[in-house]
C-alpha cells in the first residue's frame, strides 16, 4: 500500500528534478553530434565559472591576476588540459586547477570522440551514395540486378563520344554496384557512371537522382510488382503532362500494365516482355539465326538505325536510293510526320532529303553516280514450301501467341508440357496447323527427349515462368546439352530456339552451335537503351519488334531470283523488287552464324551458303 501511495503521490506532484533533467538529457543527447557539442559547451563554461569563483571567493590566486586573468587562467587549463606546475600557487588553487585540467581532459576526449564519429559518419555517406545528383540530361537507370549489364553496355556504346553521365540506382550498396559494374563494362573517360543506393519506390529518396533534369529514366526491377511500385513513385515527383522526361519499363504480366491514359500523360512507355520475346520466338524457330541477327540489329556495337539528310537524295525515288547509297542501307523515309519503313520502290525521298538508314556512321553515307538499274533475277517457277515440323518443349502464359506467330508453312506442332485446361485453351489457336499433345511433364534426360526429336524440325525450349529465374535456367540449358548430344550421337539434324531467362546462363550454354538464344534480359535490355537515347525512334522499334508491319526476315537467295556471284547492288535492287530492304547476309560458318550487315554497294558476293537479312512485311 504504501508503495502504491508513493507512485500516486509521485504522479500528482508530476516528474522529478532528477527525471526532468533526464529527459532534457536524453532529448539534447538524440540530436546527435551537434546536442552533444552543446552540452559539452554549457558544461564547459559552468566548470569555468565555479572554479574561478571558488578561487576568487577563496582568494587562492595572486592579487596580480585579478578577476579576469582568475577566469582567463581557469579557462585556458580547461581547453588545454594542462596540468600546473607546483610552484604556480598554493595548493589549494593547485588542486582547483588540476580539478579543470582532469575536466578539461574529459572535454577534449569526448570532442575527438565526437569529430571522429561525425567524419567516419560522414565518409559512410559518401561511400553509400546519400548526396543528391546535380547532373542534368542524365539516364537514370532505377534498379540493378546482379551480373545483368547489357542496359549499361548499350547506353555507354549509344555515347559514342558524346559526354554522358549514368546513374544507377538500386538497393544495393553503393561500392558493390561500382565494382560490379567496372569489372564487366568498359566505361570511356567522357563516360560518367554515378551509382547511389536508395530506396527506389520512396519519392523522397528518389529525389536524390533528380530524374525531372533527366533526358530518360529506365525503370528495371526484378518484378512486376516493384515495376509498378517504381513507376508510380517515378509519376508522382514528374507528374501529370510531363514532356521531358522519357520514362520506360518492361513488364511481363498485362496486368501490370499502367492504363493507357495514365502512361500518355506521364510519358511512360511499357513494353509488355514475355508477349515481345514469344513472337521473337515464333519468328526465329523455322528461320535458325532469326534470334542471334535480331540482337545484332538492336545492338549498338556496329551498324545502328540513324536518321539524317543525304544531299541530293531529295526527290529520287526509293528504288534509286536504294541502288545509289553507299556507306548505309536506306530502310525508310520521313513523311506525313513520321517514318514510313521499307517503302515501294516509287516512292519519292522528300526534298530535304531526311531517310532512315542502317549504317555504322551517317558521315559516311554517300551517293554514287546514277548508272543502269540493275535487273532483278528471273525466278522462273518457285519451289514447293517446306512444310515444317515443331516441337516445343515447354509451355507458358504466351504460348498461344507462340502459334499464332508461327509462319504458314509450320504444318505440324508437337507441344510438351500442357495441361488438360491449357490443351484446352491451346486447340483451338490455329485450325491450319496440326497440334499433337505430349505429356504433362516436360523431359530433361536424352533418353526421354530422343523419341520426342527424332521427326522434328525444329525444336522449341520455352522457360517456365512461373519459376525462379535460376532454376528455370538451368533446367532449360540442361536439355539444350541433351538435345545437342542426342543431335550429334544420333546424326538428326532439328535447329535449337531457346528460351532463357538472364545474361549470364547465355554465356553458360552458348557452344557457338548455331543454338538461337532468346535471352529475356539482353533482348529488352536492348530495347530500351536504344529508345532511352532515342525516344523519337519509338514507332520504328515497335513495328519491327510486333507482328505488323515490317519485321526481319532471312530468306534464302534463289527465292529472290539469285545465285553464283553478284554484287551487293544487283542484290538490294533483286530484294526490293520482291518488297525487301536488303540489310546484310547470314553465313554457315562450319555450324557457327555470322551476320554482316552493310557490306559496300560494289561488293561482290558468292552467295553460296548464304542467307539475306531482309526487312519487309510478309
Amino acid at each position: 500500500w504504501n508503495v502504491k501511495g508513493d507512485e500516486m503521490k509521485k504522479k500528482k506532484n508530476g516528474p522529478s528534478f532528477k527525471e526532468r533533467f533526464q529527459y532534457w538529457f536524453d532529448d539534447r543527447m538524440s540530436k546527435g553530434s551537434l546536442g552533444l557539442i552543446r552540452i559539452l559547451l554549457i558544461a564547459t563554461i559552468l566548470v569555468i565559472l565555479v572554479i574561478g569563483g571558488i578561487i576568487l571567493a577563496a582568494g587562492l590566486a595572486d592579487e596580480e591576476l585579478g578577476t579576469k586573468g582568475v577566469f582567463w587562467e581557469t579557462m585556458s587549463t580547461v581547453i588545454n588540459a594542462w596540468m600546473p606546475s607546483f610552484g604556480d600557487g598554493s595548493i589549494g588553487y593547485l588542486i582547483l586547477m588540476g580539478i579543470a585540467a582532469l575536466a578539461g581532459l574529459l572535454v577534449t576526449s569526448v570532442l575527438i570522440g565526437i569529430f571522429s564519429s561525425a567524419i567516419e559518419e560522414k565518409i559512410n555517406n559518401l561511400k553509400n551514395g546519400n548526396s543528391a545528383i546535380l547532373e542534368k540530361g542524365h539516364i537514370v537507370i532505377l534498379g540493378f540486378v546482379p551480373g545483368e549489364f547489357t542496359l549499361i553496355k548499350q547506353i555507354v556504346d549509344a555515347s559514342a563520344d558524346n559526354k554522358r553521365c549514368i546513374v544507377v540506382a538500386g538497393d544495393c550498396p553503393k561500392t558493390e554496384m561500382e565494382e560490379a559494374i567496372a569489372d564487366n563494362v568498359e566505361l570511356p573517360k567522357h563516360v560518367k557512371l554515378v551509382c547511389r543506393s536508395i530506396d527506389v519506390f520512396d519519392p523522397a529518396s528518389l529525389a536524390k537522382c533528380h530524374i525531372e533534369r533527366a533526358q530518360a529514366v529506365i525503370v528495371n526491377p526484378a518484378d512486376d510488382v516493384n515495376t509498378a511500385k517504381a513507376l508510380l513513385a517515378v509519376s508522382s515527383i514528374l507528374g501529370e503532362n510531363n514532356r521531358d522526361v522519357y520514362v520506360l519499363s518492361v513488364v511481363a504480366d498485362s496486368k501490370y500494365l499502367l492504363p493507357a491514359e495514365y502512361a500518355r500523360a506521364h510519358n511512360v512507355t511499357q513494353l509488355l516482355a514475355n508477349r515481345t520475346l514469344s513472337k521473337v520466338i515464333a519468328h526465329s524457330c523455322t528461320q535458325p539465326g532469326l534470334a542471334q541477327t535480331l540482337m545484332e540489329f538492336l545492338d549498338y556495337d556496329g551498324d545502328n538505325l540513324v536518321e539524317t539528310i543525304v544531299e541530293g537524295a531529295g526527290g529520287l525515288t526509293f528504288g534509286e536510293l536504294t541502288a545509289r547509297l553507299d556507306g548505309g542501307v536506306p530502310i525508310g523515309v520521313f513523311a506525313d510526320g513520321q517514318y514510313r519503313l521499307n517503302p515501294t520502290a516509287e516512292t519519292k525521298v522528300p526534298e530535304d532529303g531526311k531517310i532512315l538508314a542502317f549504317a555504322e556512321d551517317e558521315t559516311a553515307l554517300r551517293l554514287t553516280e546514277a548508272g543502269e538499274t540493275p535487273k532483278s533475277g528471273s525466278k522462273g517457277e518457285a519451289a514447293p514450301e517446306k512444310k515444317e515440323k515443331i516441337l516445343i518443349l515447354g509451355v507458358n502464359e504466351e504460348i498461344g501467341t507462340i502459334l499464332q506467330e508461327l509462319p504458314e508453312n509450320a504444318a505440324f506442332v508437337r507441344i510438351v508440357g500442357a495441361d488438360a485446361e491449357e490443351k484446352e485453351k491451346i486447340a483451338s489457336v490455329r485450325e491450319d496447323i496440326a497440334v499433337e499433345f505430349g505429356g504433362e511433364t516436360v523431359p530433361r534426360e536424352a533418353g526421354e527427349l530422343e523419341p520426342l526429336v527424332r521427326e522434328a524440325g525444329h525444336v522449341v525450349v520455352l522457360s517456365d515462368h512461373g519459376a525462379e529465374e535460376n532454376e528455370a535456367d538451368v533446367d532449360n540449358i540442361m536439355r539444350i546439352v541433351n538435345l545437342r548430344t542426342l543431335r550429334k550421337e544420333k546424326n538428326l539434324s532439328f535447329s535449337i530456339t531457346a528460351e532463357l531467362r538472364r545474361e549470364l546462363s547465355q554465356r553458360l550454354a552458348d557452344e557457338g552451335d548455331g543454338t538461337d538464344f532468346v535471352v529475356a534480359s539482353n533482348m529488352i535490355s536492348l530495347f530500351l537503351s536504344q529508345l532511352a537515347d532515342r525516344p523519337e525512334l519509338e514507332c520504328v522499334f515497335r513495328e519491327i519488334l510486333s507482328n505488323e508491319g515490317n519485321e526481319l526476315y532471312l530468306k534464302e537467295a534463289a527465292s529472290l531470283g539469285l545465285s553464283g556471284t553478284v554484287t551487293v547492288r544487283e542484290a538490294r535492287s533483286a530484294a526490293l523488287s520482291d518488297g525487301y530492304v536488303l540489310l546484310g547476309f547470314l553465313t554457315d560458318e562450319d555450324g557457327r552464324l555470322v551476320s554482316s550487315f552493310n557490306p559496300g554497294l560494289d561488293e561482290s558476293v558468292d552467295l553460296a551458303g548464304k542467307r539475306l537479312i531482309v526487312l519487309g512485311e510478309h
